[in-house]
């Protein structure tokens, strides 16, 4: 799991990976072909990318009315969490 949070740090710009020891060559081709996958995969089910999304201004996203009339203001990664399951619920009868 760290080396996804990693990931994500590094692709929405915070700073850079960091590589541990036991990570080799191999490793970083199977890590981004695992992510190149994930990315996929969302794209099909959202119609956007994890990380396009991540990237996108809050008030672009469809769910930002829930936050706005709830009240709270959680973190970047769970508004986008949030607003991929609403995409992925609006596309069920697309795939």
């Amino acid at each position: 799991m760290t080396h996804v949070s990693d990931f994500i740090t590094y692709v929405s710009g915070a700073g850079e990976p960091q590589e541990g020891p036991h990570i080799g060559c191999k490793g970083l081709l199977e890590e981004k072909e695992e992510f190149a996958f994930f990315e996929a995969l969302v794209r099909e089910y959202c119609g956007i990318g994890f990380f396009e999304c991540l990237r996108s201004p809050e008030n672009g996203y469809l769910t930002s009315a829930v936050w706005e009339e709830s009240g709270d203001r959680p973190p970047a990664l769970l508004c986008t969490v949030v607003e991929l399951l609403h995409r992925a619920v609006e596309r069920e009868g697309e795939r």
